[in-house]
C-alpha cells in the first residue's frame, strides 16, 4: 500500500468545483439552450434544458424520454475518460472500452439498448462528430472530458431530427461556452494491486473580447494510461474451459508451440527431441492468457478551440476545432499458424520414430506427408498492434435573426480520421510452407528444397525448435492506414413565435442538410494478399456516399390552464432523404403529445420512425478474418448419444470414428470469413414510447419520471454469427438437434485433414430484426438541511435513482428461420454477447455543505443467464458496485477530490467457453477491482 499511497499523493493538484445539480423547471422555458449549445436566459438561471429537438425544451417536458449527466458526475467520479461515466447509465450496454484487447484498439464507444455503437448517434453541440472509422462510430475518448457542460441521452428514434443513425438514441454532449479565465486539471487513478495507472491533465482557457462582442476558449489534454497484462490477476491468467461435467479446468488453444499436427482425423504431437505423442485438449492445450491485455495502454493529446462573434444584431459567427493524437497498443499471445502443409518424412529434425510414423502415412511415397498443423510460433514472440490516430474536426457556422421572430442557422464542418496501424508478430504462410519443404544438399546439409529469398529450414517439430535464423525468415512486419471523413453542410430557419392558439407560441424550424461519408481502409502488400498469418488478414476497401436532405419540425401548444388541461401540446418531425446508395428515397418521421392534466402531473407519448443507413465499412469492406467463440457440436458428447444430431455430423464429414471427440484440438473459436455487402438496404425502425412526469408540488426538489418504449427494427443489419450459422445447419439442445435448414451447412466447410469447421462464411446481411421493450425509471430529490459542518450554517442532500427493466430483446439473426429468435433480456453468451441485465440501476447520493461535497453512487446489475444453458457457467449472480468520493474546495479556486471506485473489491464472474475476454466480460462488470483517484483543479 505505501507505494499506492505515495502515488496518490504525488498526484494530487484537483478536479472541479462541485455544486449540488439543478433539476429541471416545472414550467415551459421558450428560450432554453439551442441545438448548437449556446446559452440563453433560462440557462444562465440554472435550469437544466435538453436538446432533445431543434426546439429547445425543459429536460421533464418533452415527449421523448431524456436523460442528463452533468459536470458534476463526471467530477465526483474520478474518471478520467467520458466511458467510464456513461457506461454506467442504465440505458446505455457496454460496448467496446478500455478492456477490450481482441478487438478493440483502444477506443470507447456508446451502445444504447445494447443496439449496437452504429445505431447510437453521437453529437457534440448538436452537430455530429469525428469518426474513428468506416464504421462511422465515435471514439468517445476524443471528447474534451474537461469541457462537458452536460450529456443529454435522448432514447427512442430521431432519425427525423438528427438523420442517420439515431435509431436507438441520442447521445449529445453539451460543451461549456463563454468560459473566461483559466483552469488547470489534474487526475490520477490506480488500482489496488498497483497497477493501471491512469494520469490526466489539462487545461482550458478562455475570455472575452471587443467589449464582450465575442469568446475565444482553448483547451489542451494529455492523458496517458498504463497497460495491465491478464496475468496480472488471478481470474485471468489461465485460460477457463467447460470440462464437461459442470466444471472449469485449465485449457486454452490447440495451437500449441510444440506443434499438434493431424492426419485421418488423429490428434497427436511432436516433443523437444523431435519425437511424438498423443495430444490430450485436458492438458496440451496452450495457455494464451497471459500475453494478453486485460487494460489497454493508451497514450492521447487532445486539442479543442471554439470562438464565437457578434458582427451585428443579426449575425453572430462561429468557429470549433478539435485536434486529437490517440496511440494505442494491443497485444496478443504468438501467432497460431494453421493448416495443411507437407511435411519431409526424413527431415533430421525428427525422431527416428517420427519419421517411421510419417513414412508408414506417405501413402503416395513422395517423401512428404500431408497434415494439417497446429503451431503457437512462441519463437517469433507476441502478436503486437501500435496504431496511431490522428483526427480533426472543423465547424464554421454563422446565427442571426431575420426578422421578427424568424432565426437561422448555418453551418459547415468536416471530419477526417487516420490511423495508421503497424503490426508485429505476424509471418509469412508462403514462407512458413516454404522453409517445412526440405532436402539435403549434397554436404548431407538439410536445407530448403526452394532456397529462393534467403530461405531456412524450420524446425517446428518441438516446443523452441526455430532457430532465430528461421524466425526472422519467416516473420513479416506489416502495416495499414485507413481513413474516413465526413462533410456536412447544414442550414435551417426557425421560429419559436410563429402563433399562438391561447397556450402559448408554437414554434417551426425547416432545414436542409448535405452528408458524404468516405472511407478506406489500406493494407500493404502482405496484408491484402492474404499471405500474413496472425492479426486478422483482411481485404481493402474504399467507397463514398452522400445523402440529401429536407426536414422540418413543428411543437405546438394546444391547451393551457383549462380543467383537466393543465397543458396540451403536440409535436412532430419529418425528415425527406435521398442516398446515393441502394437505399434512395427515405422518409422518416414522429409525432408524440404532452397532457398535464394539474401542474403536477404530465403524461407523454410519441412515435416515430428512423432508419440507420448501412456505413461505408457495411457497404465496402473486404473479406476478413475473425476468431468468434462457437462450439462445434459435433465434439459433444450429445453428439453420440443424439441420432438426429450424429447423422448430422456424418453428412457433413466427421469421420464416425471421431464424433463426440476433442478432435477440433479442444478449441473455443473458430476461423470465420466477414465482410461487407454492397447491396445491403437501410434499417428501418419503429419506436414508441409512453410515460409519466410527476412533480408534486407539495414536495418541491422531487422528480419522478417512468416511460415505457418499444422499438422494432426491420432490415437490422448484421453478420448472422458463426453460432448461429451451426445452429440453422445442427440445431440445439432447445429443439433435439434437429437442423433447422441444412442450406446453412455450406457456410461451414471443413478441414479435409482435420475435420474442424475452418473459414465459416458469415457475412453481413440483412437479418430477421429486432424487437426490444422495457420501461426507464429515473427519481430526484434535492433538499436542504437545517444543519451545516465546515464552516456553513446549513447543507443539501440529493438523491438520484434512475434505471432500466428490459422487458424482452429479441433478436432473429437469420430471416429465413424466425423459430431462431433469441429473446436476450437476461441472458449473455454466444449468441447475445454481452450481459442484457434485466434490471439495471444507478444510484447516487450526494451531500454538500459550505466547501465540502462527500458523494456514494450505487449500481446494480442483475442476474442473468447463458443463452443456450449448455455451458459449466449458465448463470451470474447480481452485482452491486459502490463508488465513494468526496470534493474539497477552498479559496482561491482550488479543489481537491478523491475517491475509491469499486469499494467493496468486486470480483468479476469467471466463466469457461461463453466468455467474451479473460474468462469473463470484462466491458460489462469491472475487471480490475479497487481503484483509488485523486484529482485536483485550479481556477484563476
Amino acid at each position: 500500500m505505501y507505494s499506492i499511497n505515495r502515488r496518490l499523493l504525488l498526484a494530487s493538484t484537483l478536479l472541479a468545483t462541485v455544486t449540488s445539480p439543478a433539476l429541471a423547471q416545472t414550467g415551459p422555458a421558450r428560450d432554453a439552450v439551442a441545438a448548437d449549445g449556446t446559452s440563453s436566459d433560462a440557462a444562465a438561471q440554472g435550469d437544466i434544458v435538453v436538446t432533445g429537438s431543434r426546439l429547445a425544451r425543459p429536460e421533464l417536458t418533452q415527449a421523448a424520454p431524456i436523460s442528463t449527466v452533468t459536470a458534476q458526475e463526471f467530477a465526483l467520479s474520478g474518471q478520467v475518460n467520458v466511458e467510464n461515466v456513461l457506461k454506467d447509465l442504465p440505458q446505455l450496454i457496454p460496448s467496446t472500452t478500455g478492456a477490450s484487447n481482441n478487438p478493440g484498439g483502444g477506443v470507447a464507444t456508446a451502445d444504447l439498448r445494447g443496439l449496437g455503437p452504429t445505431r447510437t448517434l453521437v453529437l457534440v453541440n448538436g452537430r455530429r462528430y469525428v469518426s474513428y472509422d468506416a464504421n462511422q462510430v465515435v471514439d468517445l475518448n476524443t471528447i474534451p472530458t474537461a469541457l462537458i457542460e452536460r450529456v443529454d441521452i435522448v432514447t427512442g428514434g430521431k432519425s427525423a431530427v438528427y438523420g442517420s443513425d439515431a435509431i436507438s438514441g441520442v447521445v449529445n454532449f453539451v460543451l461549456k461556452q463563454d468560459f473566461t479565465g483559466a483552469k488547470a486539471s489534474a487526475n490520477y487513478r490506480i488500482n489496488q494491486a498497483g497497477d493501471g495507472g491512469t494520469f490526466n491533465t489539462n487545461l482550458l482557457l478562455g475570455g472575452n473580447f471587443d467589449e464582450g462582442r465575442g469568446n475565444a476558449t482553448i483547451y489542451f489534454d494529455y492523458t496517458k494510461r498504463d497497460a495491465v497484462r491478464q496475468n496480472a490477476r488471478s481470474y485471468s491468467q489461465q485460460a477457463l474451459v467447460d470440462d464437461g461435467s459442470g466444471g472449469l479446468i485449465a485449457g486454452g488453444s490447440g495451437s500449441i508451440p510444440g506443434t499438434r499436427f493431424v492426419v485421418g482425423g488423429v490428434n497427436r504431437k511432436f516433443e523437444q527431441d523431435g519425437s511424438y505423442s498423443g495430444y490430450s485438449s485436458l492438458t496440451d492445450a496452450y495457455n494464451y492468457a497471459p500475453d494478453n491485455y486485460l487494460q489497454v495502454p493508451q497514450e492521447r493529446f487532445l486539442m479543442s478551440a471554439q470562438a464565437h462573434y457578434d458582427v451585428s444584431d443579426r449575425l453572430t459567427v462561429y468557429a470549433e476545432g478539435q485536434f486529437i493524437n490517440n496511440r494505442v497498443r494491443n497485444q496478443l499471445a504468438p501467432t497460431p499458424f494453421t493448416g495443411s502443409v507437407a511435411l519431409d518424412v526424413d527431415s533430421s529434425f525428427l525422431s527416428a520414430s517420427s519419421q517411421s510414423l510419417l513414412r508408414s502415412l506417405d501413402t503416395d511415397g513422395d517423401g512428404y506427408v500431408t497434415s494439417t498443423i497446429y503451431r503457437r510460433l512462441s519463437e517469433v514472440g507476441p502478436r503486437i498492434s501500435s496504431i496511431d490516430n490522428d483526427a480533426y474536426r472543423v465547424v464554421l457556422g454563422g446565427r442571426g435573426n431575420l426578422g421578427g421572430d424568424w432565426s437561422y442557422d448555418a453551418f459547415y464542418s468536416y471530419s477526417r480520421t487516420k490511423s495508421q496501424e503497424t503490426q508485429t508478430g505476424n509471418v509469412s504462410r508462403s514462407r512458413v510452407l516454404q522453409a517445412l519443404r526440405t532436402t539435403y544438399d549434397a554436404s548431407g546439409n538439410l536445407v530448403c528444397s526452394n532456397t529462393a529469398n534467403g530461405c531456412v529450414p524450420l524446425n517446428i517439430f518441438g516446443a523452441g525448435n526455430i532457430s532465430s535464423a528461421a524466425a526472422a525468415f519467416i516473420t513479416i512486419p506489416v502495416q495499414n492506414s485507413s481513413t474516413i471523413s465526413e462533410q456536412v453542410a447544414s442550414a435551417s430557419i426557425t421560429n419559436k413565435n410563429l402563433f399562438d392558439l391561447g397556450a402559448g407560441p408554437a414554434g417551426i424550424v425547416f432545414g436542409t442538410e448535405y452528408r458524404k461519408e468516405a472511407g478506406s481502409y489500406n493494407p500493404d502488400f502482405s496484408l491484402s494478399s492474404g499471405d500474413v498469418v496472425g492479426f486478422n488478414a483482411g481485404e481493402g476497401l474504399s467507397g463514398a456516399y452522400d445523402v440529401k436532405e429536407l426536414y422540418t419540425e413543428v411543437d405546438v401548444p394546444l391547451i393551457a390552464d383549462k380543467p383537466f388541461f393543465n397543458r396540451l401540446e403536440a409535436n412532430g418531425a419529418y425528415r425527406y432523404s435521398y442516398y446515393s446508395t441502394a437505399a434512395k428515397s427515405v422518409s422518416t418521421y414522429s409525432g408524440g403529445l404532452v397532457w398535464a392534466p394539474i401542474k403536477d402531473i404530465s403524461l407523454r407519448g410519441q412515435y416515430s420512425r428512423a432508419v440507420r443507413a448501412p456505413t461505408v465499412s457495411d457497404l465496402f469492406s473486404g473479406s476478413t478474418q475473425n476468431f468468434p467463440a462457437a462450439t462445434d457440436p459435433c465434439t459433444l458428447a450429445v453428439a453420440l448419444t443424439n441420432a438426429t444430431l450424429n447423422a448430422s455430423c456424418l453428412s457433413t464429414g466427421v469421420p464416425a470414428a471421431l464424433i463426440g471427440t476433442a478432435y477440433d484440438g479442444g478449441s473455443t473459436q473458430i476461423q470465420t470469413i466477414q465482410g461487407g455487402n454492397a447491396s445491403l438496404r437501410e434499417e428501418t425502425a419503429n419506436t414508441w414510447t409512453g410515460g409519466v412526469v410527476l412533480q408534486p408540488r407539495f414536495l418541491p426538489g422531487f422528480s419522478f419520471t417512468a416511460d415505457y418504449y418499444r422499438i422494432k427494427i426491420d432490415n437490422y443489419i448484421a453478420t448472422p454469427g458463426t453460432a448461429n450459422l451451426i445452429n440453422a445447419c445442427y440445431g440445439n439442445s432447445g429443439n433435439g438437434y434437429v437442423p433447422f435448414d441444412t442450406s446453412y451447412c455450406a457456410s461451414l466447410p471443413r478441414d479435409g485433414n482435420s475435420y474442424t469447421i475452418t473459414d465459416a462464411v458469415s457475412t453481413l446481411a440483412n437479418t430477421g430484426g429486432v424487437v426490444t421493450k422495457g420501461v426507464d425509471f429515473e427519481a430526484r430529490y434535492s433538499m436542504p438541511l437545517g444543519f451545516g459542518a465546515f464552516g456553513a450554517s446549513d447543507s443539501r442532500l440529493t438523491l438520484r435513482a434512475s434505471g432500466t427493466r428490459l422487458i424482452s430483446f429479441d433478436f432473429n439473426p437469420l430471416s429465413a428461420i424466425p423459430d431462431l429468435t433469441i429473446n436476450c433480456a437476461g441472458k449473455f453468451g454466444n449468441s447475445c454477447g454481452n450481459p442484457y441485465a434485466k434490471w439495471r440501476l444507478s444510484n447516487r447520493l450526494t451531500w454538500a455543505s459550505g466547501p465540502v461535497t462527500l458523494s456514494v453512487l450505487h449500481r446494480y446489475l442483475s442476474p442473468v443467464d447463458d443463452d443456450s444453458g449448455d455451458y459449466s457457467v449458465n448463470h451470474i449472480k447480481a452485482y452491486n458496485y459502490f463508488d465513494l468520493s468526496a470534493a474539497f474546495e477552498t479559496e482561491g479556486g482550488f479543489t481537491w477530490s478523491v475517491g475509491v471506485n469499486n469499494v467493496f473489491n468486486c470480483q468479476p464472474p469467471i466463466l469457461g467457453d461463453n466468455q467474451e475476454q479473460a474468462n469473463t466480460y470484462p466491458s460489462t462488470y469491472d475487471p480490475y477491482g479497487r481503484a483509488f483517484f485523486v484529482a485536483t483543479k485550479l481556477r484563476f
